[in-house]
């Protein structure tokens, strides 16, 4: 008997779940609901288990008056008052090193308030957390510090940028957490914290408190795939009507008005005359 479409729909929802690691930002979005997740990730790249979190934002919008805004996949403070941003990038172009650097200048935008003196900015991390060695030093963890050339001192604005490449794997507890951002199933994974959250949310029924935040996780992933769709549509569309100028151009270069007159009202007479042109 075959399956209904309600059914069909299930088993395709299912099969996007399993695939699903914590590269995936939307996902880790939702695995990071649960504090305690973000705590562990946090312990383990600053190699701090006391370190413990006092609140914690996700999508956090940064707004910016004057110029480009941001909204950080997770901002969050510790019981210190220093301030964190993770980034999970699976593209390079995610995680150029100017991008750390408008990263760490927006958070200090927000968090020093009007008429609070400079000396009260807190200490600042900018954390990507990379799928593969986006700096090319062939190192698991790179710690980006601002140094005096002259003296070879350090430079002591408490401005750090950090970048965890999880393509490097290994016993140490970095190389086990890289291990887990790209486990498919909990059995893969290293840590408990982690591995009962991601239990929790992929096997969890569509009533319960899990499988509703997925359904809201893959009805998110459905409109982000519909705005890709629509500003890729956009962008070929453009490149389509330049093509067309470009063509225009050439024919009245060449005196073939009557070319013009024709591709005006005929597709595909249009498609022909941009294949001789090589359009």
């Amino acid at each position: 008997m075959p399956k209904s479409k309600v059914e069909n729909d299930i088993v395709e929802k299912q099969k996007i779940i399993s695939s699903l690691t914590l590269m995936d930002d939307l996902f880790m979005n939702v695995v990071l609901q649960d504090k305690e997740c973000t705590e562990y990730i946090l312990q383990t790249i600053m190699d701090d288990s006391t370190l413990k979190l006092k609140r914690q934002s996700l999508q956090k919008n940064l707004s910016n008056l004057h110029g480009h805004s941001l909204v950080l996949d997770c901002l969050c403070e510790d019981r210190d008052n220093n301030i964190y941003n993770i980034e999970i990038q699976n593209n390079i172009s995610g995680a150029e090193p100017k991008r750390a650097r408008y990263h760490a200048g927006l958070m200090d935008m927000h968090y020093l308030k009007k008429g609070n003196h400079f000396s009260q900015l807190p200490k600042s991390y900018v954390i990507f957390i990379t799928a593969n060695d986006v700096l090319h030093g062939q190192l698991q963890i790179y710690h980006i510090e601002r140094t005096i050339q002259e003296s070879g001192k350090p430079f002591w604005d408490e401005s750090h940028i950090i970048y965890f490449n999880t393509s490097y794997v290994d016993n140490s507890p970095l190389g086990k957490l890289a291990e887990d951002f790209h486990a498919t199933e909990t059995k893969q994974m290293n840590s408990g914290i982690l591995s009962r959250r991601v239990a929790l949310l992929k096997n969890a029924k569509p009533n319960e408190k899990g499988g509703k935040e997925m359904n809201v996780l893959l009805e998110n992933y459905r409109k982000k795939a519909l705005k890709e769709g629509i500003e890729k549509g956009r962008e070929e569309e453009i490149i389509a009507k330049q093509k067309v100028i470009q063509l225009m151009g050439l024919l009245a270069e060449h005196g073939r008005i009557d070319d013009i007159k024709k591709s005006s009202i005929d597709q595909e007479y249009l498609q022909s005359l941009l294949s001789e042109f090589g359009l």
